[in-house]
């Protein structure tokens, strides 16, 4: 977009942000009789996420006078197939989430959006008249509103203190849209909503973070404070462990960008059904993953909590993911993906461990250092999927072969091995 199309679809407000008409002294506005701007000062120590303090804000600003009929929210996100969540409040129908992948943010729709102007163009916001019959030169976002019945539009900068420029329009539907001092007021409170919006969607960011490159168990405990060093607690779990068959020779024979990719497809197709059903993955090493299903009483039998059965299911699944991955879908070079699955049962410690400026969330235990060595038989043994012996015991409803007693490196007696009756070897 050229600087004359962006002059002919910008109209800056008369009054610009840092020059309100009722500014006190010092250039900054005065919201001491404001109970709008008393409001989002005083947050009492309550999140109530993004979301939420929308739609509330949006309920008492309409309730001061300010004919609000749509307003529209974009806040950077940090999840990493997300790129910005968008927040819709609409009078009477409170307020819709949306999430816009990586692809859609920075695509054609968007090169050609107020939001990119606000927050790519260093502008102090934008008004349009949408009662007239004019056209050209018009948002996509725009036209659309016209045709709802909406007459005036304004969009206007969230400028949050790590630098970056966040998003938000309102829009009206009322006769002669909106007046400049309802403008002025919105304008005065933008600092107000900038400490909170930040404040409260910084909460999202930090738990999607941790949840990402930690875990949903231990991002909650480093988020309750539990982040002390040698700490830990003993959980009995159902633990699954994977290893992608061929790893050493693709490394060796591919270029790092295919093998990345590659193992990238090896993760999701085994960690989303592995997440979907309840479990947590905590390990993602090299080409190895360690996932745990926790007991909800470690004197209860997993199966009356369907723990087991979902760690069996999940563990089929994967498999069958990565069956049905062809070449078309890998990177080139790269023919399929195979994996071998092992299923366990013990109780393990889950822990902080680590250097004093160095620490990490992990499960320790011989049950951790069994299953893993049992994944390694499944090369021997001709079964992409083994369990030991005290999981099979758990009775669930998926049929067990047993392959015999054979022993696990590391461990000084022999264990009897079983496989899922359908993978058994013939």
């Amino acid at each position: 977009m050229n600087q004359t199309d962006r002059a002919t679809l910008m109209n800056d407000l008369s009054n610009p942000p840092n020059q309100p008409a009722d500014a006190s002294e010092g250039g900054n506005p005065s919201w001491s009789n404001n109970s709008v701007a008393t409001w989002l000062a005083s947050h009492n120590g309550v999140s109530a996420g993004a979301g939420a303090l929308l739609g509330a804000l949006c309920d008492r600003l309409a309730a001061t006078g300010i004919p609000l009929d749509r307003v529209n929210m974009a806040l950077d996100d940090h999840h990493p197939q997300i790129a910005v969540r968008g927040f819709k409040w609409v009078k009477g129908g409170g307020v819709e989430e949306l999430a816009f992948p990586l692809g859609e943010a920075s695509g054609r729709e968007y090169q050609r959006s107020p939001v990119m102007v606000i927050r790519e163009g260093g502008v102090s916001g934008i008004r349009q008249r949408l009662d007239g019959t004019e056209t050209s030169g018009l948002y996509g976002v725009m036209l659309d509103l016209r045709s709802e019945g909406f007459v005036d539009y304004a969009a206007m900068p969230l400028n949050f203190s790590n630098g970056s420029v966040q998003f938000i329009s309102w829009a009206t539907k009322a006769k002669g849209g909106f007046t400049t001092q309802q403008l002025r007021e919105l304008y005065d409170l933008l600092p107000l909503m900038c400490l909170r919006f930040e404040l409260d969607h910084s909460r999202l960011v930090t738990e999607t973070l941790l949840n990402t490159y930690h875990g949903k168990r231990a991002a909650t405990r480093i988020l309750g404070g539990t982040i002390r060093r040698n700490q830990g607690e003993r959980i009995a779990s159902i633990l699954v462990y994977s290893d992608l068959r061929g790893f050493t020779a693709m490394a060796d024979r591919h270029p790092a960008e295919a093998v990345t990719k590659a193992l990238g497809d090896y993760y999701e197709a085994v960690a989303g059904p592995i997440e979907a059903r309840g479990g947590d993955v905590i390990k993602m090493i090299g080409d190895g993953l360690l996932a745990i299903f926790t007991y909800q009483d470690p004197m209860m039998g997993p199966c009356e909590n369907t723990q087991a059965c979902e760690a069996v299911a999940a563990v089929i699944e994967a498999h069958a993911n990565l069956k049905a991955l062809r070449p078309d879908d890998l990177p080139p070079g790269i023919d399929e993906l195979r994996a071998g699955f092992a299923l366990h049962t013990g109780t393990v410690m889950f822990g902080n461990v680590g250097s004093s400026s160095r620490l990490d969330f992990t499960a320790i235990g011989s049950a951790v250092n069994e299953v893993t060595r049992l994944e390694s038989l499944t090369k021997t043994l001709g079964a992409p999927i083994l369990a030991t012996s005290p999981f099979a015991k758990l009775e669930c409803s998926t049929e067990m072969t047993s392959l015999g007693f054979h022993a696990l490196r590391g461990v000084r007696e022999e264990q009897e091995i079983f496989t899922l009756s359908e993978f058994a070897p013939i």
